[in-house]
């Protein structure tokens, strides 16, 4: 009896490895999802205070990407609504959401702001390494309202030059590899008991 439980316990163990091991490369190689642009009703960056989804957001609104020439910033706070305000985006085009702590929350709070303000379509912009996490949210979170997403990516800026997560350096890896841990924690739902 003792044995056939250990060797069920090892053979559990095993599987989980092999699990493991065999979706760590396929969810790593598949970080980025990066769509083409389409002109959508609004903008929305589940922010992380990063400069470069800033950046990206900004220009894809100053390109006519969002119809109603507004940005959700999900959560703003003083610092990031700074770096919007350098990229030339106005504070009332900026529509804040302030509560979210988490990929998860991003997406509930602000496809309910869109549902709020009438919007039907939305570009989500986020980093690059963030982009099959912040898919998996948004698309599951969608299901209650049926908008039409986009996803584009932002890419990290080193050197003055915007390049793939994979090509930025050890501490992208670093991120990159949290990442995986995170994507498997969405993929269970864990989100609704841990803030991942």
């Amino acid at each position: 009896m003792i044995k056939r439980r250990v060797f069920i316990f090892i053979g559990v163990i095993l599987f989980v490895c092999l699990v493991i091991g065999v979706s760590y490369s396929l969810i790593i190689n598949n970080l980025i999802v990066d769509e083409e642009p389409i002109r959508s009703d609004v903008i929305i960056v589940p922010e992380g205070q990063e400069y470069v989804r800033a950046y990206r957001a900004s220009e894809l609104l100053h390109e006519g990407y969002s119809e109603s020439e507004k940005i959700i910033v999900s959560p703003i706070d003083k610092a990031n609504e700074q770096i919007y305000l350098e990229f030339d985006v106005a504070e009332e085009q900026i529509i804040p959401e302030t509560e979210a702590t988490s990929t998860y929350e991003n997406a509930v709070n602000t496809l309910g702001m869109m549902e709020e303000n009438g919007f039907d379509s939305a570009i989500i912009v986020s980093s690059d390494y963030h982009m099959l996490r912040t898919k998996l949210i948004y698309e599951r979170t969608n299901r209650e309202y049926g908008y039409d997403l986009t996803y584009v990516a932002a890419y990290q800026l080193v050197d003055g030059e915007f390049i793939p997560w994979d090509e930025a350096g050890e501490d992208m890896e670093y991120v990159a590899n949290l990442e995986f841990w995170k994507y498997w924690g969405y993929l269970l739902g864990l989100y609704h008991f841990f803030n991942l």
